[in-house]
């Protein structure tokens, strides 16, 4: 069976790219856990209801166990970000805006693992839609106008949508569960270090007995990283007005920690961002990431595939991305229950059945992990060499293929040892004392 993910990316946030990613982790698995039709929330709070930026009803996707399972799923599906009023406008018109434009049906596979790295083939799957443009994040409590376009309103409820979904949950069995793992890719992936805490205290409210319970964000750690010709125009900005625009707090009605608050005074929207959180999540982690991801590479770094090569200085960049990565990084490794899979194959949505490292691939590196076998810094698996693996990896199905590298440059031969410095000469000889006088 051959699994693959499936989620949106755009930079934009728009479905400019409504790709396939080539085989990677179970996301829809639809041989698996077959396909399950939309299921909208009602919208009987008032405005605290559960919406999608149209307005329209959230909706979900629940695929049950056939086998009575104990084990849960919840994924939580990616789709870029709208960057401001216009661009989240422009996306309400779209599957990643509203249920009007969600799938009819869909499938869910699980994300608990087998001790060989195979995924399971049954459990309870909910499947979230992406609706809101902000992980899952936001609170407005009244809409909120477009600038330029009269008439036209957005209505920010992301954090409802998340905590609706895990009330279906748990009126739908999630109650009784033993095991949880919450998943989700791209800006989905982005929302699972959110908002994993957040669904774990949710379902041990109702249900002590909760046993283990794990986060798996796929692809979601995106740099905080200025862009190539260092304009105002950049990702941190954007995440930025997002965190504004979006009113994301940090009380009940928030998307975000408060200990992240605290730790970031003036700078809170840092919280919304994966690089300075990590350190404030307590569910065990397990990420699969790429310290050279496509995405981040195009719209972060904003050079396109064509200019990653085309001057030394822009193969610099690209090569510095990859060690800020590693740099970043370092807030997930604090914690000595967490893990990862880090690879150097270019790709967003990674082939991590055929990637290798360690003599294991990303789902054996994950199981061992899953089962406690492997703790502290032997959790991680993280390919330190250059894009796609000093490009032995250009040629695998899913690593984007990059012009050769210039060949790494010569290590400087050892130094000649110094010749022995010369023996001190002998001390001379004392020199004879002079006669006695002669008695008179």
């Amino acid at each position: 069976l051959k699994l693959q993910f499936l989620y949106l990316i755009g930079p934009d946030a728009a479905l400019q790219h409504y790709t396939l990613q080539m085989a990677v982790v179970a996301l829809v698995a639809a041989a698996a856990a077959g396909n399950t039709p939309l299921q909208l929330l009602p919208q009987e709070s008032g405005d605290e209801s559960p919406a999608c930026l149209d307005g329209s009803p959230y909706g979900l996707y629940f695929v049950p166990s056939l086998t009575n399972s104990t084990k849960w799923t919840i994924f939580l599906e990616g789709g870029g970000w709208c960057y401001d009023e216009v661009d989240c406008y422009n996306r309400s018109k779209t599957r990643l805006g509203s249920s009007k434009h969600f799938n009819a049906k869909i499938g869910c596979g699980c994300m608990s693992v087998n001790e060989h790295g195979d995924l399971d083939t049954d459990c309870n799957c909910l499947y979230l839609p992406y609706g809101d443009g902000a992980s899952f994040s936001g609170y407005r409590a009244k809409p909120w106008p477009v600038p330029g376009v009269p008439g036209a309103e957005l209505y920010f409820r992301g954090i409802k949508n998340l905590d609706a979904a895990v009330e279906f949950a748990l009126k739908h069995g999630m109650d009784r569960a033993t095991e949880l793992v919450v998943s989700g890719s791209s800006a989905g992936g982005l929302s699972t270090f959110l908002h994993t805490d957040r669904i774990v205290a949710q379902a041990r409210a109702r249900n002590p007995a909760l046993e283990k319970v794990v986060s798996v964000p796929v692809d979601g750690f995106f740099l905080d990283h200025d862009n190539y010709n260092h304009g105002a125009y950049n990702y941190t900005a954007w995440m930025k007005y997002i965190y504004h625009m979006q009113n994301l707090t940090f009380g009940a009605d928030g998307g975000l920690t408060a200990a992240c608050q605290q730790a970031y005074p003036g700078d809170e929207h840092y919280c919304f961002m994966s690089p300075h959180m990590p350190q404030f999540v307590q569910t065990p982690l397990f990420a699969f990431n790429s310290r050279f991801d496509s995405w981040q590479l195009e719209n972060e770094l904003q050079l396109s595939d064509a200019q990653w090569t085309a001057n030394a200085s822009a193969t610099a960049a690209v090569l510095r991305y990859g060690d800020d990565f590693l740099a970043q990084f370092k807030a997930v490794q604090q914690n000595p229950a967490h893990g990862g899979f880090i690879t150097s194959c270019i790709c967003h949505g990674c082939p991590v059945n055929d990637l290798v490292l360690d003599g294991k691939n990303g789902m054996q590196l994950y199981a061992d992990w899953f089962y406690g076998k492997v703790t502290g810094g032997a959790a991680f698996a993280i390919d330190t060499r250059r894009p796609n693996g000093d490009g032995t990896l250009s040629k695998l199905p899913g690593c984007f293929p990059l012009p050769p590298l210039p060949p790494l440059p010569p290590l400087p031969s050892p130094p000649l040892p110094s010749p022995p410095l010369p023996s001190p000469p002998l001390p001379s000889p004392p020199l004879p004392s002079p006669p006695l006088p002669s008695p008179p």
